[in-house]
């Protein structure tokens, strides 16, 4: 023990002996090249000052740098040996002619090349943004959390229920607004695109994730609207190439982002005004929409924002209102409302996807709602889907609006123990569940499955079921994760049961991404 303890501290010290050896040969290594700063006269030639530090020794090169009133000059004094200078940094005091004396520190080209290769990357998207927006004539600003699913969505649900052409062009983070991304869009007819967008079947799925549509023009000026340049450069070019082309424009509204600057690019449509466009400015009663999106704005250091910012706009007919919103529900009713629209989303895009369901042919059927309180999926089966009965099983309260309708049998309980108890009451093959949902929060994701299965060996549901299962995930973070964890649950319930057509969807009415 002894002597492995003596062998570890003369490693030791044998280290240190080495890193001191390599610290003096750094410090022995001096440079012959000095810093003078402060320099006091402007028109300071590089003669006259070799002459002053010529006493320590022979003066190689004076290079002087700065001056002429826009910063203090500094100069660099190069001697023929590094003796020379290191006397120079010793001996030479303030004079009339410099206030300070240093050694030359050497440029660390390890920063200048990661300096380059930001500034590469920075180019590289500045120009991969350019191309998306030489395509796009629409974009979304959205909820980033919910970026996937609106690609998603737009892609297998409305261009194929609205028979809609359209192409996702790109995505890009806003460095502008917290938590909203924009999505860039292309299609044939982008106001048929946006009207879409707004029917109210869509909008009760795509409120949470969707805040605004902005029909645009392709392509983008580089521009930054925080700035009255940048506005002044966006509005001369909406003036010259796109409200040009619309002599029929009798009044508009501006559809701005971020909305902050909307300040400024009312007081540059007023500066401009030659031809009485800021007279138009109607917000209330338009007949046409400009829209101006900052698309993106390069935040960093070295950042120029005349060239790190991009701007797209477009003028539009104000047929429809681009603005996205739900109608907020009363005190409340937030968790009645966000179940209510989570089950009559996952129905809705289930009934897209197969030509041969519809919830419609499960009217009068019997239903169960796993975990119920207080009660927006029951809501949903008892009045849109018409259920003759709906079991709404949990221990909690339901909503008294939904408690008293008639279709509801509210089952004080845990579905484990509601299962025996429905067994006993089934008396023929109708009085068995047809439909099964759960929105349950369970210890494990793999639960909700075994509750179904459990439902179904007890003999309580037909033989043929139409179920939603809500899959929380309850361990670890991320997306990756997450579908990791959905991936194995579905594949186990496959394994445990015969099951046909079955959808996976990340719905836009959750509580969060």
């Amino acid at each position: 023990m002894v002597g492995t303890n003596k062998s570890c501290l003369l490693l030791a010290l044998s280290s240190l002996s080495i890193q001191a050896a390599a610290a003096l040969s750094v410090t022995s290594a001096r440079s012959n090249v000095i810093f003078v700063g402060g320099l006091c006269e402007d028109d300071l030639s590089s003669t006259k000052l070799g002459k002053e530090f010529d006493r320590y020794g022979n003066v190689v090169d004076v290079s002087i740098i700065g001056g002429g009133g826009k910063q203090q000059p500094y100069a660099f004094v190069q001697f023929d040996t590094p003796q020379s200078a290191q006397a120079a940094i010793l001996e030479a005091a303030p004079s009339s002619l410099y206030r300070q004396v240093k050694a030359a520190q050497p440029i660390d080209r390890s920063k200048r090349k990661r300096s380059n290769t930001s500034r590469q990357k920075r180019e590289a998207e500045l120009q991969h943004l350019k191309d998306v927006c030489s395509r796009t004539n629409l974009v979304l600003q959205v909820q980033s959390t919910h970026i996937d699913r609106i690609k998603d969505f737009l892609t297998n649900y409305i261009s194929k229920n609205e028979s809609i052409e359209l192409a996702i062009e790109g995505q890009s983070s806003s460095s502008i607004t917290k938590n909203v991304s924009l999505v860039f869009v292309s299609t044939s007819n982008p106001i048929s695109l946006a009207s879409a967008l707004s029917k109210s079947e869509h909008l009760e799925i795509i409120a949470r994730a969707v805040n605004k549509l902005y029909i645009v023009q392709p392509g983008a000026v580089q521009a930054d609207m925080s700035t009255e340049e940048g506005c002044e450069i966006v509005m001369k070019d909406l003036i010259k190439n796109k409200i040009a082309s619309n002599d029929d424009v009798e009044s508009i509204r501006l559809q701005i982002f971020p909305p902050s600057c909307q300040g400024k690019v009312i007081a540059a449509v007023e500066s401009l005004d030659d031809d009485g466009l800021a007279a138009k400015l109607n917000p209330r009663d338009a007949t046409e929409t400009i829209s101006i999106v900052q698309v993106y704005k390069h935040k960093g250091k070295s950042s120029d924002t005349s060239t790190d910012a991009l701007v797209m706009s477009g003028v539009s007919k104000s047929t429809i209102d681009y603005s996205v919103q739900r109608e907020s529900p009363k005190n409340g009713q937030e968790a009645i409302s966000r179940a209510y629209y989570k089950i009559k989303e996952a129905v809705s895009r289930y009934e897209s996807e197969r030509a041969d369901f519809s919830m419609e042919s499960y009217r009068d059927c019997i239903a169960i709602d796993c975990g119920s309180a207080p009660g927006g999926w029951t809501k949903y089966l008892a009045q849109d889907a018409k259920m003759k009965i709906v079991h709404s099983v949990d221990p909690g309260d339901l909503d008294p609006a939904i408690e008293l309708d008639n279709t509801v049998n509210h089952m004080r309980m845990k579905i484990q123990d509601a299962i025996p108890q429905l067994k006993s009451q089934i008396q023929c093959d109708e009085d068995k569940i047809k439909v099964f949902v759960s929105d349950a929060c369970l210890h494990s994701m793999s639960a909700q499955a075994d509750f179904l299965l459990d439902a179904k060996e007890q003999g309580i549901l037909a033989d043929e079921v139409f179920f939603v299962l809500t899959l929380k995930c309850t361990i670890g973070h991320g997306k990756a994760n997450f579908d990791a964890q959905v991936e194995q649950a579905v594949s186990n319930l496959k394994d445990r049961a015969e099951i046909r057509d079955l959808s996976v969807h990340h719905l836009f009415s959750n509580r969060i991404g």
